[in-house]
């Protein structure tokens, strides 16, 4: 039993062993014998601890006072046992901050805790098994994260244009000729679905239906950041011919001008039946277009994600017209709320296109 009771008081944090000790010292002193020595046996049984603990903690007390039973930190100081120094943290905190893996020559293109060791290794010869680069990661502030797709043929001065002169002059120009702006994006919505996860019992892997035909039907739509959402489906290719068409449908929704902004798919430049169409109606419509490679500044993007995102959730169809069926469904859905199509301008890569209040 005393070997017990040993054994749990090491157990005991440092402020849980100081509150022990100070509870030994409170009921020794209430039950002192007539010579001033401590009942032991009844002290330890009343604070539920080995006599030994009782003597060791009264001897303490009697010597140093209040201080003898005070907590005492254990381990090591803070900063001793470090396997890096101040200044080496701090270099390679840089370094991986301001470089990627391949850019200093390491096999990778993120960062991971081997590839973060084996750069520790080469700069100071320090061996850092993978537990412990853990450790200093996450004392660095760097946590695992699922990295933002960027095309490799992005122009990084362009987007900065765009960002800082192209669409603010573009916002100014809509707002002196009392334009709306309309973000102009096509997708595909397919029969199947590899957003789709779903609960199973262990070892059992659930079934979803698919087909050998690939069933598709495209889609191209319009948002404003006022809420407003224009979309029209097609089963054809894109063409010129759509593409005005959609314009078009675009002007009669309103009775202000229209800025189309758009990506730069070769049809969206078409000579041949867009540009002179343009020109004929210069007074209701007005096309720009994105930085090219660049689909994230465009709201329309989220709003396309977000339609494949619920359509995973429809199940199976078996031909065009049930795809379409679920997709309108889920388009007018969308477009009954106003709030929800200005949600998809809350992503940080838009936020710059959201409706000044």
């Amino acid at each position: 039993m005393e070997k017990e009771l040993e054994i749990n008081n090491v157990k005991l944090t440092p402020d849980e062993k100081e509150a022990l000790r100070k509870k030994i010292i409170r009921t020794a002193q209430k039950n002192l014998r007539p010579s001033g020595k401590v009942r032991v046996t009844l002290v330890a049984e009343i604070c539920e601890c080995s006599t030994s603990h009782v003597r060791s903690t009264w001897k303490k007390y009697q010597t140093n006072g209040v201080s003898g039973i005070k907590a005492v930190k254990t381990g090591r100081p803070k900063g001793t046992g470090c396997k890096l120094t101040p200044e080496q943290e701090k270099k390679i905190i840089k370094l991986i901050t301001e470089k990627d893996p391949n850019q200093l020559k390491l096999p990778g293109f993120l960062w991971d805790r081997k590839l973060v060791s084996g750069l520790v290794k080469r700069e100071f010869g320090v061996e850092m098994p993978l537990s412990t680069m853990g450790y200093y990661l996450a004392k660095w502030g760097f946590t695992a994260q699922r990295p933002k797709n960027k095309h490799y043929k992005q122009n990084a001065k362009e987007i900065e244009t765009w960002l800082n002169e192209t669409y603010p002059d573009i916002a100014k120009q809509a707002k002196e000729e009392n334009a709306e702006i309309f973000w102009v994006d096509e997708t595909g919505i397919h029969n199947s679905s590899n957003y789709v996860k779903g609960y199973a019992p262990k070892g059992q892997t659930p079934t979803v239906l698919v087909a050998s035909e690939h069933i598709r039907i495209n889609m191209i739509s319009a948002i404003t950041n006022q809420g407003k959402l224009r979309f029209h489906f097609y089963r054809e290719k894109m063409n010129q011919d759509l593409f005005v068409d959609f314009l078009t449908r675009l002007i009669k929704s309103t009775a202000r001008k229209v800025y189309a902004i758009a990506d730069n798919l070769k049809v969206h430049h078409g000579v041949k039946i867009l540009k002179p169409w343009l020109e004929a109606n210069a007074d209701k419509i007005k096309v720009f277009y994105l930085p090219s490679y660049a689909p994230e500044l465009n709201p329309d993007e989220y709003l396309n994600n977000n339609l494949k995102t619920e359509m995973s959730k429809k199940g199976f169809s078996v031909d065009e017209d049930e795809v379409q069926e679920k997709a309108m469904s889920v388009m007018r859905s969308i477009g009954k709320k106003e709030s929800r199509v200005e949600d998809f301008f809350e992503h940080p890569n838009v936020k710059y296109a959201k409706q000044k209040r």
